[in-house]
């Protein structure tokens, strides 16, 4: 599915789809009570799952490819840990 098809689909067909075959990448908060999951799709394009977490509910869903104008990949470069056998830059 491209991220095209994704848009056209109604959001709770979205979400269904995000959680049967995305692939969970990361997490970062965005108030104390939400967390915003990135999830990566078989059709190379991002969704953010923004999640109420006092009511167990998803707020708001935002697919982006990455390096499109809506790219929010940079919000998560701070929490990518590199493994420990990589060099130290000089």
């Amino acid at each position: 599915m491209t991220l095209n098809e994704f848009n056209t689909l109604p959001e709770d067909c979205q979400l269904a789809v995000v959680y049967a075959t995305g692939t969970y990448v990361a997490r970062h908060w965005q108030e104390v009570y939400e967390a915003v999951l990135l999830y990566e799709l078989p059709g190379r394009f991002f969704v953010e799952l923004t999640y109420h977490v006092d009511t167990n509910e998803v707020q708001h869903l935002f697919p982006f490819a990455a390096g499109s104008e809506d790219d929010r990949l940079a919000d998560y470069a701070m929490f990518v840990q590199l493994p420990g056998w990589l060099p130290e830059a000089e």
